[in-house]
């Protein structure tokens, strides 16, 4: 058996550790070790199931494989956005606007159209479901729900409140599509900071090994 040492990139809690952990010993590996602090993971590969299995297993969790040189893995599937940074940056363009009238003195009527708002607060929740939902899903069947669970929930809660206003005719009551939107942004511009701040103090700790090797 081959031993495997892996860094998760995106663990947040304990409860992210879990599912990594249940899914890799679901897959039939031996001495599964994940924690979540040190964004670690280990485990002895056998022939049942290749290193590139387990990296789409991961991603489709909602994580990132880093190998033991530190470079993240390129699962093979096509995507639109590689990191968290670009995601926040194409859901702040439509959500930004649903945001100005919470701004003193502004106030652009146009804005308050809720086939409007649904327009611009549809491409937001498609990207935050395709990444927040899929994660959401993967870890209730695995029996282990992440914090991603509790996002899905609020922007869809708020988005389908919305809907269900306008589709009625009564939007002026339901009308909460800023406040999905801004769950989804708001959530991958820290998830994008948390991953910057991870990756600075691995990149700190790495350099400190090396220069107690010397």
């Amino acid at each position: 058996m081959e031993k495997v040492n892996w860094k998760i990139e995106g663990m947040s809690c304990s409860n992210c550790a879990l599912t990594i952990q249940k899914y890799l010993e679901q897959k039939g590996l031996e001495n599964v070790r994940v924690n979540f602090i040190g964004s670690d993971a280990s485990f002895d590969l056998n022939g049942n199931i290749t290193r590139s299995e387990i990296e789409k297993g991961i991603e489709n969790l909602g994580y990132h494989v880093i190998d033991e040189a530190g470079e993240k893995q390129k699962v093979k599937t096509k995507k639109l956005f590689k990191n968290h940074l670009q995601r926040f940056i194409f859901c702040f363009i439509f959500t930004a606007p649903m945001l100005l009238h919470m701004i003193p003195g502004v106030h652009i009527h146009a804005l308050m159209n809720p086939y409007l708002q649904l327009g611009l607060t549809l491409p937001v929740f498609i990207v935050g479901m395709n990444f927040f939902g899929r994660s959401a899903i993967n870890s209730v069947l695995k029996g282990v729900p992440n914090m991603n669970v509790q996002i899905t929930l609020g922007a869809t809660a708020a988005f389908v409140y919305s809907l269900y206003g306008t589709l009625i005719g009564q939007a002026e009551h339901y009308l909460f599509y800023e406040t999905a939107a801004a769950i989804i942004t708001l959530v991958f511009l820290g998830n994008w900071l948390e991953d910057k701040s991870v990756e600075t103090t691995q990149a700190a700790l790495r350099k400190l090994v090396v220069t107690k090797k010397k």
